[in-house]
């Protein structure tokens, strides 16, 4: 007897030998299971409605070869398609059957699920319909969605080579794991996400369901089977395929998609909805009121799949989701956020009328607050009157140094009283760190945690302060000593932790691992502040992976997030678009990054004013696109007016200082004014030497840019004297194989040709070919680069 293991198979079976009456013979099939039987059910319904249809009729009803192609195509274990090998058949299901396949061209190890798709489909939508939504879905890059690797046409019809997504379907990974509501809850906004993320692409899944989101051996859930999947304002509409796809789906398809109505973002919407009710079977009130609103026609639905993940993002949170909004709702939702000030509140109101001794007590408490508040008050009082310019005999003072001056008399004016001490060195580490002064900073910071460790207290947020302002200082393994896993379930936290970590890592130049650490931070979730920061940290470390569009990509969502959460916040939103320009700049694209640098100063200058560091960071940044448009004159002046702000704001030496005289001697090589560009690098060189420890990165700027000079202005044995020292450092650094090395390797080619040393050019080019092979593989356009160079020796 035949088996059926889905419902198509049946569905053509009966085609074939029960054709004028389809129920009548799916009764009496044996051995179906219910799932299959209804499916088949809804297909013979489908088919029916659909029996004018001449392309239906023609693909289906009369084409015996076709429905024998359809069974072939489920037994080619051990068959070639394109570079893979069919390995062993996953699944079968509407569209097609599913295989597991290895790569098999030696080129490099890699599996992959290849989906077949039935030939009956392919006549019914196309196979040009076919082939342009598989480009569309090959635009996906989302860890969330199971990408689209590739897709083509071969002996056994269309196909698509898809990630291989090892793991179990949403419920039954729940169930397998015992997932409590807010657990299966995370999961479920990751889907959200996944689903906003294709509705930003143009694409509509259109078969959401269950079984179509699988969850990974590292509890990641990766949507899959976009086979049905529509693209956003296709003009294309298929009645025929759209009522195959309510056979196959009706239990999560929306009511506008049973009625053949054409599909829209929101019908997505609603298939969650359905998921979401069967994941979380006994809801909460809120939980319900949520799922129905997700459930509601398309008018009073949530108008998106991201609306209806911050919803459950507030269920999570505890803050009140947007359908419900009573005065005593709104309470008890704070109440839950914030249990101890509500349950003090409490007490403090039961103790009022019962307890004449607890009332006191409390109010004993009242003066020691009182009194420790008067002792700050008059520490202020005296660090305005340090700013009074009569008290300072006409000088004036700048804000930092009114800060450090306080900062050092906090031991001596309460050196019995910690909790003053503890909270005076953090705000003015806060202000320290926000005028950029980040050593100082760590020194207020450092005296507030002394206090908290005496009293064997953990502050994770005092010392993830200090690692931050070490990794701006370059200090990465000291950041590394002062951030200890925090232990502790608290999702911001463990986000704070692996968004610093990966900061770390990415100032130790391992850009892989940074890049596993932003992904790790953001799978907690984090509050739409940190996820905001976590995003563009990742895509400043992605252009090292010479990632640039998803640099981009973050970087817009970014400024997305702070846009829409945070209007108010200019500096996060003057950040968010300078980092838009810098990603423009490396792509490219210099005249639209000039607008987004133009938008982010301004916004900034009325922040900070002209003379402070970050507006000279980004000033310089302005520089470079400045030099690219081949502006250099305008790139000088940037850059001169950068090195005054700095020298200004930083008495003694400081590394951003010595920068800015590296990019001035650039530009001024450029503009071939060798002898300003000299000046300046050894004026870096000389603040390099100043500082407390030197900065590898300022002395390798200046260093090269010395040999460059020196090459220029054909004074070759001096180049070659600096190259060498290059070299030295460099090694020291990073390493015999960093590719710094090869860079420099090459550039020197010229030094040794001129002094007749042409064999020792030939092996520094080879050398250098040997670092690039390593590190970029054999066919890197710097190879090409540096053996055309060997060639013309």
């Amino acid at each position: 007897m035949t088996k059926f293991t889905n419902s198509l198979n049946l569905f053509e079976y009966l085609l074939k030998e029960f054709p004028n009456d389809l129920m009548t013979g799916l009764e009496s099939v044996e051995s179906v299971s219910k799932d299959v039987l209804n499916e088949t059910k809804q297909l013979i319904l489908a088919h029916n409605k659909n029996q004018q249809q001449t392309q239906f009729h023609q693909s289906i009803s009369h084409s015996t070869d076709l429905l024998s192609k359809n069974n072939k195509i489920e037994n080619l274990i051990g068959k070639t398609i394109a570079h893979f090998t069919l390995k062993t058949l996953l699944g079968s299901g509407g569209m097609g059957v599913v295989y597991l396949a290895h790569r098999n061209d030696g080129k490099f190890e890699q599996t992959v699920a290849i989906k077949v798709i039935y030939p009956t489909i392919t006549a019914l939508h196309g196979p040009q319909n076919l082939t342009r939504e598989a480009q569309y879905l090959a635009q996906l890059n989302h860890q969330n969605i199971a990408g689209v690797l590739d897709a083509g046409e071969c002996e056994f019809g269309m196909y698509m080579v898809m990630e291989y997504v090892e793991g179990t379907t949403l419920l039954i990974y729940c169930d397998e794991q015992n997932l409590n509501t807010k657990q299966r809850l995370s999961l479920f906004c990751k889907v959200c996400d996944a689903v906003s993320y294709a509705h930003q692409n143009r694409v509509i899944h259109a078969d959401l369901k269950p079984s179509n989101i699988l969850v990974n051996k590292q509890g990641e859930p990766k949507l899959i089977d976009f086979g049905v999947a529509r693209t956003i304002n296709s003009e294309h509409i298929d009645f025929v395929v759209n009522d195959y796809i309510k056979a196959l789906s009706q239990e999560y398809a929306s009511p506008e998609q049973l009625a053949g109505q054409t599909l829209t973002t929101q019908s997505d919407v609603y298939s969650l909805g359905k998921i979401l009710k069967n994941l979380v079977p006994k809801q909460s009130y809120e939980i319900k009121c949520i799922t129905n609103k997700a459930l509601k026609n398309v008018t009073e639905r949530y108008e998106s799949s991201s609306r209806l993940k911050v919803e459950l993002e507030c269920f999570l949170s505890n803050k009140p989701i947007s359908i419900l909004q009573s005065k005593r709702y709104t309470l008890k939702k704070y109440s839950q956020r914030h249990p101890i000030p509500v349950m003090l509140a409490s007490a403090l109101v039961i103790a009022s009328v019962s307890f004449t001794s607890v009332l006191w007590a409390q109010n004993t408490s009242l003066i020691k607050e009182q009194r420790l508040s008067e002792s700050i008050l008059e520490f202020m009082f005296n660090t305005f009157e340090q700013a009074n310019p009569e008290v300072n005999k006409g000088q004036p003072i700048l804000a930092k140094d009114l800060l450090l001056k306080q900062q050092q008399k906090t031991h001596s004016e309460f050196n019995n009283n910690p909790e003053i001490i503890y909270r005076l060195n953090k705000k003015i580490g806060d202000s320290l760190t926000a005028l950029g002064e980040y050593q100082s900073a760590n020194n207020a910071y450092q005296q507030a945690l002394n206090i908290k460790q005496e009293e064997n207290e953990n502050d994770f947020e005092l010392a993830s302060e200090i690692a931050e302002n070490l990794i701006q200082l370059s200090q990465f393994e000291e950041a590394k000593r002062y951030l200890q896993d925090p232990l502790t379930q608290d999702n911001q936290i463990q986000a704070r932790y692996y968004q610093l970590l990966g900061k770390i890592y990415a100032g130790l130049e391992n850009y892989k691992k940074a890049n596993e650490l932003y992904t790790k931070s953001l799978s907690f979730n984090p509050d739409k502040k940190l996820e905001s920061l976590v995003l563009t940290d990742q895509a400043i470390n992605l252009v090292h992976l010479s990632n640039y569009p998803k640099s981009l990509e973050l970087r817009e969502k970014s400024l997305s997030i702070i846009t829409e959460y945070f209007p108010e916040d200019n500096v996060s939103i003057a950040l968010a678009e300078h980092e838009i320009a810098i990603i423009l700049h490396n792509m490219g694209k210099y005249e639209k990054a000039l607008k987004y640098f133009d938008s982010s100063l301004a916004r900034s200058i009325k922040i900070y004013s002209k003379n402070h560091p970050l507006i000279a960071e980004q000033l310089a940044n302005l520089a470079n696109t400045y030099a690219e448009l081949k502006e250099t004159e305008k790139a000088i002046s940037t850059l001169k007016e950068v090195t005054q702000t700095l020298e200004s704001f930083y008495p003694s030496a400081h590394t951003d200082t010595g920068f800015s005289y590296v990019y001035l001697g650039n530009a001024q090589l450029d503009a071939k004014d060798y002898n300003s560009a000299k000046k300046n690098f050894e004026q870096a060189l000389a603040i390099d030497t100043e500082l407390n420890q030197s900065d590898s990165h300022l002395k390798l700027g200046a260093l090269n840019g010395l040999a460059l000079v020196y090459r220029l202005t054909e004074q070759y044995p001096k180049a070659k004297q600096a190259f060498a020292d290059l070299l030295i450092l460099i090694t020291d650094e990073y390493g015999i194989d960093h590719p710094r090395r090869g860079i420099v390797l090459v550039n020197s080619i010229p030094v040794e040709v001129a002094l007749n040393n042409k064999q020792k050019a030939k092996e520094n080019g080879e050398e250098a070919i040997k670092i690039f092979a390593k590190q970029y593989g054999a066919d890197s356009q710097f190879i090409e680069m540096v053996q055309k160079r060997i060639k013309d020796l």
